[in-house]
């Protein structure tokens, strides 16, 4: 039987929200069944080809109930007592993206500037690496 939505199209469209959540590459990671998902300690997202779903598991039913009000950009599609998934049918804006990643527990890429960079090269050269 074929795959509906390939394991190339799930990592392409997961890598655009990748970049839309601001969050790290490293993020983005094959699951037990090898398809492709950002994960975060509340939650990991998947992409279908209707959409992209997030699994949210906040820990407590006030939690899911306050997630539920926070992501009110996305449609819930299963209401469990304290988790559920959720229908994102769009890329996020930059704040919807922040919202996701604290809702998911998703880390936030580091933003290095040109000066920290070079910094941080420097240290390398201190300890032996090229």
């Amino acid at each position: 039987m074929s795959d509906k939505y390939p394991l190339t199209a799930q990592r392409l469209a997961l890598l655009k929200l990748v970049e839309a959540l601001g969050c790290r590459e490293a993020a983005l990671r094959r699951d037990e069944c090898v398809d492709w998902r950002i994960e975060g300690k509340q939650g990991w997202i998947y992409a279908q080809s209707e959409g992209v779903y997030l699994y949210c598991n906040p820990g407590s039913a006030k939690a899911w109930t306050y997630a539920k009000r926070a992501l009110f950009f996305c449609e819930v599609t299963q209401d469990g007592d304290d988790e559920g998934f959720l229908k994102l049918i769009r890329l996020p804006t930059p704040a919807e993206g922040a919202i996701i990643r604290d809702k998911l527990g998703i880390r936030k890429k580091r933003d290095i500037s040109d000066i920290e960079r070079e910094r941080l090269a420097s240290m390398g050269n201190r300890f032996g690496k090229p």
